[in-house]
């Protein structure tokens, strides 16, 4: 499915929000520094799964394929009755703190989707036509020998996107693209803002972002924005 083009107008009829974790538990070093912000508590998880177990305009996913992804994630996942798209960094498969190439098709076999997060995890904005292609076409590629389907869905690594990195997307025939924008999201839009969770949240924070109404001059001012971002 090919939603509208990328500098569309979005319709707001089907608005939903998108929840977007990566690690839980402990974080691992990452280069020598630890991205440990962006690890929580897998009782916050859990909470947070509890919390929107009942809504349809709802959705979960995960970045940078962390083992937690399949440790922890996946069994509460489960047990909530809740599926997840996990976005996996192709040359982190089989390392250690990652998830392995039989995790990945297990998430698969349990109902999660399966998307790309990348290569290298490399911001997308920065790299030259080759590096691009080794992210977006290669990667995808490598993540669909392991999955033996389709991988139909991306995700940009830091955010970071901008008309050329959306163009070459549109071309590998990618049917949906994930942000870290943040704000509602449109079922009828092939670009997804995406809210992430991290250890400065708690759940009365992550209730404001489920709940929140956003009047039509915000929702304006959001999609100028974006749309200003997509244009670079």
């Amino acid at each position: 499915m090919h939603g509208p083009g990328l500098f569309e107008q979005e319709s707001v009829a089907l608005q939903m929000y998108i929840l977007n974790f990566h690690g839980l538990g402990e974080p691992v070093a990452l280069a020598g520094r630890s991205e440990a912000c962006y690890w929580i508590d897998p009782s916050f998880f859990a909470a947070i799964l509890e919390e929107v177990r009942d809504r349809s305009d709802l959705s979960i996913t995960f970045d940078d394929s962390f083992e937690s992804d399949y440790t922890i994630a996946l069994p509460l996942l489960k047990a909530a009755g809740i599926t997840a798209k996990f976005f996996v960094v192709a040359d982190r498969v089989d390392k250690s703190g990652f998830l392995s190439a039989k995790q990945i098709q297990t998430l698969g076999a349990e109902g999660m989707t399966i998307g790309s997060h990348g290569m290298q995890h490399r911001k997308w904005c920065d790299l030259n036509d080759r590096a691009l292609d080794e992210e977006i076409v290669d990667a995808r590629d490598r993540l669909e020998q392991i999955t033996a389907t389709r991988v139909a869905e991306a995700a940009c690594p830091f955010g970071s996107y901008n008309r050329r990195v959306l163009q070459r997307l549109r071309q590998a025939k990618y049917d949906r693209v994930y942000t870290s924008d943040g704000g509602p999201a449109d079922l009828n839009s092939w670009i997804q803002p995406r809210n992430t969770i991290n250890r400065q949240n708690d759940l009365n924070g992550v209730r404001m972002v489920i709940n929140q109404t956003w009047s039509r001059p915000k929702t304006a001012l959001h999609r100028l924005k974006l749309c200003a971002k997509r244009w670079r």
